[in-house]
């Protein structure tokens, strides 16, 4: 080979490299954002592995793009089977969607199940909920109140919800409290 048809050989390499990583650099990424409450400042986690009652608590939220929700998920301080639902919160009366059995195999570790994909368009308001015994409660050391909403990625936190369970999870918790959290639903988010 000629030493034109080397340079034209490597500038075809570097260019298909270089559209490559772009490329790349353009692919969707999942979003899950809940868990971040545990990496906010000042706060003290509360463990309670087993309560007294059952709770059903989580999440609404909105996306700020459209996209798709393509898993759900927990992270608990026991092990076992857990019903995650998903909720579409834009009538007035919150819709289940979807609900998957997730298993917790190792304590405090995050676990995801995949589920159809549910899309989203921009603005859509959704809520992910748990039926459990067993949570993380976070408060901030200071005392104040959690500021809602949050913008995390393409997602909007709109609040933290909770009712002690008196219906089996029939409807996605009303009572919002701000002043703790249980971090303990996700969802993964693939913006378009």
């Amino acid at each position: 080979m000629n030493s034109n048809t080397l340079k034209c050989c490597a500038l075809l390499i570097c260019s298909s490299l270089f559209f490559a990583c772009k490329k790349d650099n353009n692919t969707p990424t999942d979003e899950s954002p809940f868990f971040s409450f545990f990496e906010q400042t000042a706060i003290v986690i509360d463990t309670t592995p087993v309560a007294s009652n059952t709770w059903e608590y989580g999440f609404a939220f909105s996306t700020q793009k459209a996209g798709k929700i393509e898993q759900l998920g927990l992270k608990l301080p026991v092990t076992g089977s857990f019903v995650v639902k998903l909720w579409d919160l834009a009538g007035a009366t919150p819709v289940l969607l979807t609900s998957q059995d997730i298993v917790s195999t190792q304590l405090h570790t995050p676990a995801f199940a995949d589920i159809t994909p549910v899309n989203a368009a921009k603005d859509a308001k959704f809520g992910v909920s748990i039926t459990a015994n067993s949570f993380y409660r976070l408060t901030k050391s200071d005392g104040s109140k959690f500021t809602f909403p949050q913008v995390i990625g393409n997602i909007k936190i709109n609040s933290f919800n909770e009712t002690i369970n008196v219906g089996a999870g029939t409807s996605f918790p009303n009572a919002v409290n701000d002043t703790r959290v249980a971090p303990c639903v996700n969802v993964v988010f693939v913006a378009d």
